[in-house]
């Protein structure tokens, strides 16, 4: 006995009375695809989320590790700067021992001189005191230029004593040069291992660059690997759709089709083998073209509401109709045709249809059905 419309509403008013019966009927209807489609929408939003949370905390470490590099950056223009400045002072150094080591050069040329001078003092001292016997007059003059000669030796004995004074200073200033440059080694060698610490803090940097580098080469491939799973779960998903698409107009026929035809009756796939068997062996169709007619997603036999002529029906179903499911409604309705030889008409019924589709649709005149909503060819 076939299924009616009002055993359907029957069902329906049974199911509401009794809802512990409808977790059976999907169970029945739907598949288990289908059934564990919730799960795998929430696994998949769970993955998602963490995905979005490891990628902000890898925003927040390469930014720490930025902020890391530039504080290095600018001690290490600070610590060339003082450097500069290091060698800078270094150079007036050396300058100023030159120019010392210079004037003490000439002080011991003065000290050589004047002691070659007392040397030929104290020889004419010696050949004047072996004169005095003989040269009484001369002894006066003698003692004369005696005196004036030791008023040179007391201002030779008061250069002398300054020059022992400015060649102390110098030795002074010379051994305070020494503790500068001593100072000024101990802090090359602290710039030193400051600057080979940096180095190590530097390297330290790059390895950790070349992790994060590897963390984030990592997160894009779980990334391509959540892409391709995403990828995966929305083609099944639009199986699904689609096997549901299908099966509400297959279950609705009478309703949606009720515009092109009176009398609807569903055709099964086997009844539709059944049919196609005769043309097959008469030569009408062949075999590629019998399987590509039984692919047909709909087929109904009815009657013309214009001249109540029995016709057929071929649909293509899909959530999104394209150009594609316009030939092969239109390619399948011909092959149909030419073997019942009776009227078959061609329609696409989806949720939507894409411009070209809709165009190509009114171009072959194939019927089109919009959530339920007929549209004619010539519309």
């Amino acid at each position: 006995m076939p299924f009616t419309v009002k055993d359907f509403r029957d069902l329906i008013r049974i199911l509401e009375k009794h809802p512990e019966w409808q977790v059976e009927l999907r169970r029945l209807i739907l598949t288990e695809e289908l059934l564990a489609l919730p799960g795998l929408i929430r696994e998949l939003a769970d993955v998602q989320r963490q995905i979005v949370e490891q990628l902000l905390a890898l925003g927040r470490q390469v930014l720490a590790l930025a902020e890391a590099q530039r504080r290095t950056e600018e001690r290490v223009t600070a610590l060339e700067e003082q450097v500069r400045a290091l060698a800078e002072a270094q150079r007036r150094t050396e300058e100023q021992v030159l120019a010392l080591a210079e004037a003490q050069r000439r002080t011991e040329e003065r000290v050589t001189a004047l002691e070659e001078q007392v040397r030929a003092l104290a020889e004419a001292q010696r050949r004047t005191e072996e004169q005095v016997l003989a040269l009484a007059e001369a002894q006066r003059r003698t003692e004369e230029r005696v005196t004036a000669l030791e008023e040179q030796v007391r201002a030779l004995a008061e250069a002398q004593r300054r020059t022992e004074e400015q060649v102390l200073a110098l030795a002074e200033a010379q051994r305070r040069t020494e503790e500068r440059v001593t100072a000024l080694e101990e802090q090359v060698r602290a710039l030193a291992e400051a600057q080979r610490r940096t180095e190590e803090q530097i390297r330290a940097l790059a390895e950790a660059q070349q992790r994060a580098e590897e963390q984030i080469r990592a997160l894009a491939e779980a990334q391509r690997h959540t892409e391709e799973r995403i990828k995966m779960l929305t083609d099944k998903l639009g199986d699904v759709q689609g096997q549901v698409l299908e099966w509400h107009y297959r279950e609705h026929a009478p309703a949606y089709f009720d515009d092109l035809l009176r009398r609807i009756h569903v055709i099964s796939t086997q009844e539709l083998a059944t049919l196609l068997d005769e043309p097959l062996s008469k030569g009408v169709i062949s075999r590629a073209e019998r399987k590509d007619v039984l692919m047909s997603d709909v087929v109904l036999r009815g009657r013309r509401w214009t001249d109540d002529m029995e016709a057929y029906l071929i649909a293509e179903i899909s959530v999104g109709i394209g150009e594609d499911d316009v030939e092969r409604a239109v390619r399948r309705a011909e092959l149909l045709q030419r073997a019942l030889e009776r009227p078959v008409i061609a329609a696409v019924a989806g949720r939507g249809i894409t411009p070209q589709a809709s165009a190509l649709a009114r171009e072959r005149g194939v019927w089109r059905i919009l959530d339920g909503t007929p549209i004619a060819p010539e519309e």
